[in-house]
């Protein structure tokens, strides 16, 4: 028979690389879906101000909406005592009813805008943070594995 070449320490070798193969993505999963806390603080930041804006302009809107039907039960009341007017007075309130349709369609656009911006502020305040442990760590694994597999490549089978 030929002569057998000793493949054990090409077997510790790929022992190895597949056990630093299920740390890494050991690690990895468990960070998955966290962001750095410049990322969290620049996207919560942004979010806020957007959420200060929008409120700003649903405080404007609602007031807008309050002074709209103020004006159309005052229109009402002269209807009823001014009868010959009645005709002009209508007029007005049905085109005081159509802004105030619009800008309740307005107002709801705009509140269902505020939902959707505390509700992503709420999902950015519960994102864990990636501490910078946690991706040196990933990052000293990611170069083992290329070293392992560096060395895999370069192992040589026979001699």
């Amino acid at each position: 028979m030929g002569s057998k070449t000793d493949i054990s320490a090409l077997q510790g070798l790929i022992k190895t690389f597949f056990e630093n193969i299920e740390t890494y993505n050991s690690i990895k999963a468990s960070l998955d879906g966290e962001m750095t806390k410049e990322s969290y603080e620049g996207l919560l930041s942004t979010t806020q101000q957007n959420l200060r804006t929008i409120e700003m302009q649903e405080q404007e809107q609602m007031k807008s909406v309050e002074d709209l039907k103020a004006q159309i039960r005052q229109l009402r009341n002269k209807e009823a005592e001014l009868k010959e007017q009645l005709e002009h007075l209508c007029a007005q309130r049905e085109e005081k009813t159509l802004v105030l349709n619009q800008s309740q369609q307005s107002l709801k656009k705009t509140q269902v805008e505020v939902t959707g911006f505390k509700e992503e502020i709420r999902k950015i305040e519960n994102t864990p943070l990636l501490f910078e442990e946690d991706a040196k760590v990933l990052g000293k694994m990611e170069r083992l594995l290329e070293e392992d597999q560096n060395e895999l490549a370069s192992f040589q089978f026979f001699n």
